[in-house]
């Protein structure tokens, strides 16, 4: 820009000072007299102040379209900066957006998970009140029905003992060499007898499932957290 501003001030005061020297010469070669080389001076004078004038007014100019092209350049810059930020504002709030759906969707399946756990305290607490309002009469069938187990369980190791005392006859009947009065008598009493223990052990198991039920309608227990 500078370069500029000098090449036109030059250009100017070459064509100036070129017609003061082509002034000058006419002047000399007609032999001008005193006045008309006091007039000269003083036209010398003015032209250069003109020319001075002019150079500062080109100087001037040039310095402005420097500030203009300065000023250019940071409002370049500054919306260049303003892009950046814009982007970034942009890329944030897209984040924030994403993390915000993420948000919604757990909520929802931590609400279903509170609603599903609510439902299971509300029957389990359901079941307790009903166990506390008949709790007499559910510990006294607890009782009953463990007393029977006892007693199937002492009815078949009974019956064991008793199964076992005609096993022996019954094996040296089917053996054939035996000495003793044996015969098929006495496998079918042994039959008769594990019969009996079978039928004692589908009693103690019908029982023991009818207490386990029992037991866990009393023994109810809140769910546990999580």
């Amino acid at each position: 820009m500078e370069l500029m501003s000098n090449w036109k001030v030059t250009l100017v005061a070459g064509v100036i000072t070129g017609m003061l020297l082509a002034s000058a010469i006419g002047h000399i070669q007609h032999q001008p007299t005193v006045a008309e080389m006091d007039t000269l001076r003083e036209t010398n004078t003015e032209q250069a102040e003109q020319i001075k004038s002019l150079s500062s007014r080109l100087e001037t100019m040039a310095s402005m379209e420097t500030q203009k092209a300065i000023e250019f350049k940071e409002l370049q810059q500054q919306l260049e900066q303003k892009t950046l930020e814009l982007s970034s504002v942009r890329e944030e709030h897209a984040k924030q957006m994403a993390a915000l759906k993420q948000q919604k969707k757990q909520l929802a399946v931590t609400k279903k998970q509170l609603d599903t756990k609510v439902e299971t305290l509300t029957e389990a607490t359901q079941k307790q009140q009903t166990v506390l309002s008949n709790s007499k009469a559910l510990y006294q069938q607890q009782l009953g029905l463990q007393k029977q187990l006892s007693q199937v369980e002492a009815d078949i190791k009974q019956a064991r003992r008793v199964a076992e005392e005609f096993k022996k006859p019954c094996d040296e009947f089917k053996s054939g060499k035996s000495w003793n009065w044996v015969s098929q008598a006495d496998c079918d009493r042994y039959e008769a007898k594990l019969a009996k223990v079978a039928e004692a052990e589908v009693e103690r198991t019908a029982l023991q499932n009818e207490l386990d039920e029992l037991n866990e309608k009393i023994n109810v227990a809140l769910p546990k957290d999580e």
